[in-house]
């Protein structure tokens, strides 16, 4: 079974971890750009950014998993110029290897400088017909999700180059029907994480606009938890082609690659 984790952050991860992953059968998987302080001065942000391309991508390719990368303006860094950011924007998603734009996304649906960034991101998305990942916050997720549909008609970009992350499974339910792709994570754990994978693979989501990720980062205790719920999922009779669609295809589909074997 083919394993792409297609929302990761492997900053911090070790190396060691990594390999476990790669012996464990995840062959590829985007990394995302995340700041986990404020970087309010624009020069520092472009410093992490740099050493994110030109390291981060060699460094777990080393151990065997094609790597490809996803940055953007992160809510979490509050910058005190985000749109100064958007020019070198462009420039790194020109590469091939860099796949999608995230994260993105609000900490707060009503600050006019957070929808504008996300805004300017959907434009890019747009221009360079690659995926955008929008955060929506822990609390009052459809007020936001609102905000992010009018963003959409404003900028007038298709619905399925926008991927809503980290959701949950009743919100999931709610926006099912909205055309935007739906990223589901298992870390952070949650009450959930048990029984969510299963409830894709049943069809109570859509399953061709749906992503089953790790969303594991510095902090996570489980750096193989995507084969540990491909095999729980095996042992419970679920059909190959169904998780290989989530697992594999789909990612593969979103990001306009094509995969050898």
């Amino acid at each position: 079974m083919r394993i792409f984790d297609a929302h990761i952050h492997t900053e911090g991860i070790s190396v060691y971890d990594l390999r476990q992953m790669a012996l464990m059968g995840v062959r590829w998987l985007v990394s995302f750009f995340k700041p986990y302080y404020r970087i309010s001065d624009r020069g520092s942000y472009v410093d992490q950014l740099e050493r994110f391309v030109r390291v981060e991508k060699a460094r777990v390719e080393s151990v065997g998993i094609k790597t490809y990368l996803a940055i953007g303006i992160s809510p979490n860094a509050s910058l005190r110029d985000p749109f100064s950011l958007v020019e070198i924007l462009e420039d790194y998603l020109k590469h091939d290897f860099v796949v999608a734009i995230g994260e993105s996304g609000f900490n707060d649906y009503n600050d006019p400088l957070e929808i504008e960034t996300l805004k300017v991101q959907m434009e890019l998305a747009r221009k360079f017909n690659k995926p955008i990942f929008v955060d929506l916050p822990d609390e009052n997720k459809k007020y936001a999700f609102r905000r992010v549909e009018k963003l959409v008609a404003d900028v007038d970009i298709d619905p399925s180059l926008v991927v809503l992350n980290n959701l949950t499974p009743l919100f999931m339910l709610d926006v099912s029907d909205s055309g935007f792709w739906m990223c589901a994570s298992l870390y952070p754990e949650r009450g959930f994480t048990d029984t969510l994978p299963e409830k894709i693979l049943s069809g109570d989501f859509p399953i061709d606009r749906t992503l089953l990720t790790s969303n594991q980062d510095t902090f996570t205790l489980r750096p193989t938890v995507l084969p540990e719920v491909l095999y729980t999922l095996e042992l419970k009779g679920h059909f190959p082609p169904i998780m290989e669609k989530v697992m594999f295809e789909n990612p593969v589909r979103l990001f306009k690659l094509e995969v050898k074997p």
